[in-house]
């Protein structure tokens, strides 16, 4: 009885008590991250109509009301005038798919700070001992930044600093009596900037100046120089992380010429570059949608045909999207791994290597892709289904000529050609190494677009790539390796286009094992061959091969 009593008693006090409240959510501080540059990070020439014609990129543009975002003004001296979402206005830069992609792997609340004017240089403008001459946008910057920052504080926000995302040289790259005192320059404003924020430890991003833009070839040498300036500060500093952009889309121009700008599909991949290089400083992995083979596909001692597929923009997968693929009927099955194939891939000038055999398949890499998917596919259609069938992919969209020269190129940090052949040998070696009996078919090569709006390469081009054949056909022990060599489009926006075709069409008719293929007829989206030009361009690849069977 007392028991009984005893608990009616306990639930009724219990009842009387207030509920527990759960406990209160633990606020992140706010990441904040500033954005600091000339005309490549003001976002000169990117569109925001254009953002959604790019599929992985679609809504892009929507406001980001979950970002704060302020930047400098573009008249006066002012410095902080009010957050907003970050969202594009009459152009954009690449903060909006940097925030949209550290949304998709971090909850926790960001601010950018965006300070960016075209046309400056480092040893002027951004000179933190402000001289007479330049626009002083060192101290308009910091001011811009110790403003937003102390409204935040004003808001009750916690916050820390993450990083700062640079992308300039350009300017200071072109003047001979500036281009060697980068590197000074470059230390100088990090130093200072982090000794006035009181952050000693701000990590900084530098993005590369493309080596795909008209910068990259007129001036090859003087962005070499630049290139070495940015090396000297790097290497010197844990805390500096380097972003490769040469791979990325860079707009070409009307008159057949590289832009000086990203554009609009360049900015929008710039931004998740700084994004994945920020990641991968906190330890981050990205995201990877490949798979490496398990299981032995083939019995041992079967003959594996290896094909290699080599070239620049067109070869690598320039202005196709793996989305659009659905848009054929008749390849839309390729958006699956096809695992009767194996694929390896080394992308972007090394940006993206696979580490072994993988099916063959879209890569997750720009969300593009070149003609291998279907030539692999036609390919394994026609071939003896006993025996086995591999791709090899080296592509750099953003090389020229020189940098493939099996001589060596004159600027050796762009020097592709005994990577390119290291490449196939580890290839064949590994697939030996299994027990298969591997047999190099050919190399398929697409003529370069960044070789023909530049006069001296496009003389030359026909002559390096008679030297280039030469050299890896001895290097291989292969004196009679075949060359498949597909042309540039006639409606192509590239200069000279016509003068290179011809020059390459005479080189194939004076050796039979040298073969042109024609290109005229394909659909074509300009400046490149687009989704469905390159789907198509892949089947002709393979249908000149199975010809000569």
């Amino acid at each position: 009885m007392f028991v009984a009593k005893l608990l009616r008693i306990l639930v009724a006090i219990a009842h009387l008590l207030p509920l527990a409240s759960p406990a209160a959510e633990v606020v992140k501080p706010t990441k904040v991250y500033i954005f600091a540059g000339q005309s490549n990070m003001e976002g000169a020439d990117a569109h925001p109509k254009l953002i959604d014609s790019y599929p992985l990129f679609k809504g892009s543009g929507t406001p980001q009301t979950n970002v704060l975002f302020t930047s400098l003004p573009s008249q006066g001296q002012g410095g902080f005038e009010g957050w907003g979402p970050l969202q594009p206005l009459h152009s954009f830069g690449s903060e909006l798919t940097f925030a949209r992609l550290l949304k998709q792997r971090d909850k926790s609340p960001i601010a950018i700070i965006k300070s960016a004017v075209g046309g400056t240089t480092l040893a002027y403008d951004w000179n933190p001992a402000a001289p007479a001459k330049g626009q002083k946008l060192y101290p308009r910057t910091l001011q811009l930044i110790q403003e937003s920052l102390h409204d935040l504080e004003k808001r009750g926000l916690a916050y820390r600093l993450e990083g700062v995302m640079w992308h300039q040289g350009e300017n200071d790259m072109l003047d001979r009596n500036l281009n060697t005192q980068y590197a000074k320059g470059l230390d100088q404003l990090i130093r200072q900037l982090r000794k006035d924020l009181h952050a000693p430890a701000l990590k900084w991003f530098i993005a590369e100046v493309s080596e795909k833009g008209i910068w990259g070839m007129d001036n090859r040498q003087n962005l070499a120089i630049l290139r070495q300036q940015q090396d000297q500060v790097i290497k010197a500093d844990p805390l500096l992380h380097w972003v490769p952009t040469s791979h990325l889309a860079f707009e070409v121009m009307q008159s057949g010429q590289p832009h000086y700008h990203f554009g609009t599909q360049g900015q929008l991949q710039m931004g998740e570059g700084f994004a994945r290089a920020y990641l991968q400083s906190l330890g981050k992995k990205p995201i990877e949608t490949g798979a490496p083979l398990k299981n032995r596909l083939l019995n041992p001692k079967t003959r594996v045909r290896l094909f290699v597929l080599a070239g620049q923009r067109t070869m690598e997968g320039e202005d196709t999207s793996v989305a659009d693929i659905s848009k054929s009927p008749d390849f839309n099955h390729l958006i699956s791994p096809q695992k009767n194939v194996l694929f390896r891939y080394s992308l972007g000038g090394r940006v993206k290597v696979s580490q072994t055999w993988e099916p063959l398949g879209p890569v997750d890499f720009l969300g593009n892709f070149g003609p291998e998917l279907s030539f692999g596919a036609l390919l394994r259609k026609s071939l003896n289904t006993k025996e086995g069938l591999a791709l090899v992919k080296f592509t750099h969209s953003g090389a020229q000529g020189p940098d493939w020269f099996p001589s060596g190129s004159p600027e050796a940090r762009r020097d592709l050609y005994p990577h390119f052949i290291s490449f196939i040998r580890a290839a064949l070696e590994d697939l030996n190494r299994q027990g298969y009996e591997p047999s190099l078919e050919g190399i398929f090569w697409h003529t370069g677009e960044n070789d023909t709006y530049f006069g001296p390469y496009q003389r030359k081009n026909a002559t390096w790539m008679k030297a280039l054949i030469t050299q890896m056909r001895l290097d291989l022990q292969k004196p009679f390796l075949p060359w498949f060599i597909s042309e540039q489009h006639p409606a192509a926006l590239w200069r000279n286009m016509e003068s290179v075709n011809a020059d390459l069409n005479m080189m194939a008719q004076s050796e039979q094992n040298i073969v042109l293929i024609k290109t005229g007829f394909l659909p074509f989206k300009r400046p490149h061959f687009g989704t469905q030009g390159t789907l198509l361009l892949g089947e002709e690849m393979a249908k000149a091969y199975l010809q000569r069977q």
